[in-house]
């Protein structure tokens, strides 16, 4: 990982960190699957149709991965900090399973719990944010490079 992409990690992480009981491995601000482009459709059609849910999280959304625990928070963007509402879900990682896929200028990944719950959500990687959010997603999935 470059030292940019160490510091754009170290910054969300540090942002959950104290909300969280364990060390935080990696963090990322998260959007439900699908919602992004429900967005831009919305603009398109004059503000009809946004806002998609694809799970019971708060929209957008911070997930932080610690060594047992993956933690969901609500939160609110600050301009580059954010302000960690509370927190939304936690699950043991090893009731836990990942499954990902890197499209264009976006990442899709389904969080899905061993009793069947399943939580898609998104991330753009445009702009440089490809790494980051590789990094992300292999600690979110068990590996870490």
């Amino acid at each position: 990982m470059n030292r940019k992409v160490e510091k754009q990690m170290a910054k969300m992480v540090e942002a959950v960190q104290p909300y969280c009981e364990e060390k935080i491995v990696a963090a990322m601000t998260c959007s439900h699957a699908g919602s992004m482009s429900s967005v831009l459709l919305s603009k398109l059609n004059g503000g009809i149709g946004a806002g998609a849910k694809t799970c019971d999280l708060p929209n957008p959304v911070f997930i932080a991965v610690g060594e047992t625990s993956i933690y969901a928070f609500d939160y609110a963007p600050r301009g580059f900090k954010f302000k960690i509402k509370k927190e939304a879900a936690r699950w043991s990682r090893d009731e836990m399973s990942v499954s990902s896929e890197l499209s264009g200028g976006m990442a899709t990944f389904v969080i899905n719990k061993k009793s069947g719950e399943s939580y898609a959500l998104e991330v753009p990687t445009m702009m440089g944010g490809k790494e980051l959010v590789e990094y992300f997603l292999g600690v979110l999935g068990g590996s870490q490079d």
